[in-house]
């Protein structure tokens, strides 16, 4: 079972590392018309104001394409190699890797407010990575690849254990996030998501069975 999951492993994570490459890109894209703006050496750079919201909505997805790996790692003794399950990582990795293309205007110039970019794109970015987060988990639910612990286990680790009650906060924040109108809410839930996440990473160093 180990070496079929090797083999789909190495596609989940070519696939995978397509879309964070795609998020390092807009990362970059962004870096440069700040530098070209600064410089003076391109007029139309002055004219693109980027704000906050597409910078943030950026580091939420590539958290999240981060953390996915590990939803993927618990179903390493129960993944087979077969057609579904390439379909399904075709599917899902396909999905986020949409997602991954659509956070950032591929050409900026023609956006003089990011703000604007972001509201038309929000939405869909948001409910795509609910969709494929929710479809995986319940995926290795269904397999087996989630594993009960024991809560006396669960209370040997307090911060992990209370990091994991936090994350759960962030599927309902997600949902807000995607029907939220207000600029300041958005900035608000994507820096909360994002802490989240960061905070779960930390909580679970040197704890066994959450890796």
């Amino acid at each position: 079972m180990k070496n079929e999951f090797a083999y789909i492993f190495e596609l989940f994570t070519l696939l995978l590392g397509l879309a964070v490459a795609e998020m390092l890109s807009g990362f970059s894209g962004v870096l440069k018309l700040r530098a070209r703006r600064k410089a003076g050496i391109d007029p139309t750079a002055h004219k693109v104001k980027i704000g906050w919201l597409i910078p943030l909505l950026g580091l939420v997805v590539l958290v999240d394409l981060t953390t996915f790996w590990s939803i993927i790692w618990m179903g390493r003794d129960v993944l087979e190699m077969n057609m579904l399950t390439i379909f399904g990582v075709l599917v899902l990795i396909g999905g986020y890797y949409l997602v991954a293309t659509l956070v950032f205007p591929d050409e900026p110039e023609l956006w003089p407010d990011f703000d604007t970019y972001y509201w038309q794109q929000k939405r869909f970015v948001v409910l795509a990575m609910v969709l494929i987060n929710v479809s995986a988990q319940a995926a290795m639910m269904a397999l087996g690849g989630v594993k009960a612990i024991p809560p006396e286990v669960l209370a040997e680790y307090p911060l992990f254990m209370a990091a994991s009650l936090i994350t759960m906060l962030s599927m309902p924040a997600m949902l807000w996030l995607a029907f939220s109108k207000s600029r300041r809410v958005n900035i608000a839930l994507l820096v909360f998501i994002a802490a989240v996440q960061f905070l779960y990473a930390i909580a679970a160093l040197g704890v066994p069975f959450a890796n």
